[in-house]
């Protein structure tokens, strides 16, 4: 089934079944965190970080926030904006989401 979607319109994209290909796992996560409602908290946490640079090993060394990842569970949903590319990652995971 070929998705018929529109250039500049925004669709929810809602995960229909577990996730078992690490390569659409990506691409969700891509997709998902173009959404401020699944980004915004972890954002909030990487703001709130305050960089300590220290000597270590003789080198200026700083510790970063961690990457955090969404959790990916069936049910969870996202509103993503539709471009050319969105439109091809979104067909690459079409067996694992519903787009509506």
């Amino acid at each position: 089934m070929a998705l018929k979607l529109e250039t500049g319109k925004s669709v929810r994209v809602t995960i229909s079944k577990s996730i078992t290909r690490a390569s659409a796992r990506k691409t969700l996560e891509r997709l998902f965190m173009r959404d401020k409602a699944v980004s915004g908290p972890m954002a909030r946490r990487s703001r709130n970080f305050i960089e300590l640079p220290k000597r270590r090993g003789g080198q200026i060394w700083t510790k970063r926030p961690n990457k955090l990842h969404p959790a990916l569970a069936k049910g969870d949903s996202a509103k993503v904006l539709v471009t050319p590319q969105s439109i091809k990652d979104l067909s690459s995971v079409e067996g694992f989401v519903t787009v509506g």
